[in-house]
């Protein structure tokens, strides 16, 4: 126990410049006229200078730290919990943030011929001016979407993967401000452990309570102060429990909430949609499938950070055409589903035509028009996955319609009358 809580478990994992190549990379090849370096400075840290420029839509600098000579052969980091930064950054703006890319390959979606390829394991995070410490814990990272969108990953590998970290980038954040820029990395860390708290905890637990079960039988008589030091320690446990199970809660509101809208994700939606259902009695029940129409090409046109930009916007509007009782949730890409458990066909019909010409008239961050297409079903057959499905299809039918359209599923008038 002594030898866990000193860190004898504890397992670290350094980026050093003397071991690692450090690499200076911006916006030039895009057209961008940024201007910058990196280097070694007397004391060990290294640093990113670097002068955003305007010339590009989207200007930025980074740092590129290569962990193997061969990109096929990275680092697992399947053992360690947190990438610990200790930094300093300053920008010509108050709270300017940092992007940081943990890029892994796999053969299953990854080339040697395409940098593209590897998996953009991604957080972005708030720096502080002054020299300290950031701890980044790596089950917070997310896969951009836009690379999931445009490799056609499929779902077994749509999720983080940091089996074989080969690449290491630190960039500006996705909407600097144009000016100086300085980075200075004293030191990147990886930490882990060898045997998890968890574990540990599980055995100790075990034989702590044995031996206070049998210490309590036979001191209890002898000494009132035995018996006080036994339950303050029960009232720390407690409390150590009680954190537990609210870092738990914590954790499962983060794995079901889309970290780039904001919006529920689908990961074990069905139970909770039931549950919405059941509390309306079911009598009127609708589905919605928005899909925003051209966005590869909009991605291929004005970047991914742009593409990111719009999701978001697109889940602001969304919020603002809907109601309390809808639940709007982020599918896949961008593709969404509004659950309606208190709209009939025609209010449904009626709030996806609103949402449509919302986005007309929505003034957009890349400065062009944006349409989307909408599905709309009714529950037909008492399954919340087939009346979903049925909205797909209405979706595939609007598109094929030329977009920027409303079709409602064709076997949901014959429910409905």
């Amino acid at each position: 126990m002594v030898w866990f809580f000193i860190g004898g478990a504890q397992s670290s994992y350094v980026i050093s410049p003397t071991e690692f190549q450090f690499r200076y990379i911006d916006d030039t090849p895009m057209g961008g006229n940024t201007k910058g370096r990196v280097y070694t400075k007397d004391d060990g840290s290294v640093a990113l200078e670097c002068e955003l420029g305007s010339a590009y839509r989207w200007p930025f600098c980074e740092v590129a730290i290569s962990l193997s000579p061969s990109v096929t052969h990275g680092i697992d980091l399947a053992n360690y919990h947190s990438m610990v930064i200790e930094a300093a950054y300053k920008a010509p703006a108050p709270d300017q943030r940092l992007r940081v890319y943990l890029r892994n390959f796999n053969d299953a979606y990854s080339t040697t011929e395409d940098p593209v390829s590897m998996k953009f394991n991604g957080i972005e995070y708030n720096p502080t001016e002054e020299m300290s410490e950031i701890v980044l814990p790596l089950n917070s990272f997310q896969v951009l979407s836009w690379w999931i969108s445009d490799l056609d990953i499929p779902l077994e590998h749509a999720g983080p993967d940091m089996s074989n970290i080969s690449l290491i980038e630190i960039a500006t954040g996705s909407a600097p401000t144009i000016g100086q820029h300085e980075l200075i990395i004293k030191n990147i860390r990886f930490e882990g452990v060898m045997v998890t708290e968890a574990g540990l905890f599980r055995s100790l637990t075990f034989i702590w309570l044995a031996t206070a079960t049998i210490l309590l039988a036979v001191k209890y008589l002898q000494s009132r102060r035995v018996y006080d030091l036994e339950r303050r320690r029960a009232n720390r446990l407690k409390a150590i429990n009680t954190a537990l199970k609210q870092q738990s809660e914590t954790l499962s509101i983060m794995a079901t909430t889309d970290a780039l809208t904001g919006l529920r994700n689908r990961m074990d939606i069905y139970p909770e949609l039931e549950k919405a259902l059941a509390s309306t009695g079911g009598k009127n029940c609708t589905a919605l499938c928005l899909d925003i129409d051209h966005f590869k090409k909009i991605n291929d046109t004005y970047g991914h950070d742009m593409g990111d930009r719009l999701l978001i916007c697109t889940a602001d509007v969304l919020r603002d055409s809907v109601s309390t009782s809808d639940v709007i949730i982020r599918w896949g890409g961008e593709e969404f589903v509004i659950f309606c458990p208190n709209r009939n066909l025609a209010q449904a019909s009626f709030l996806a035509e609103k949402i449509r010409a919302a986005f007309e008239t929505t003034d957009w961050p890349h400065d062009a028009e944006l349409s989307c297409s909408v599905g709309v079903s009714s529950m037909r057959e008492g399954s919340i996955a087939a009346m979903i499905a049925d909205a797909d299809d209405a979706l595939y039918r609007a598109k094929q319609n030329g977009r920027n359209r409303v079709e409602v599923f064709a076997e949901s008038f014959i429910a409905t009358v």
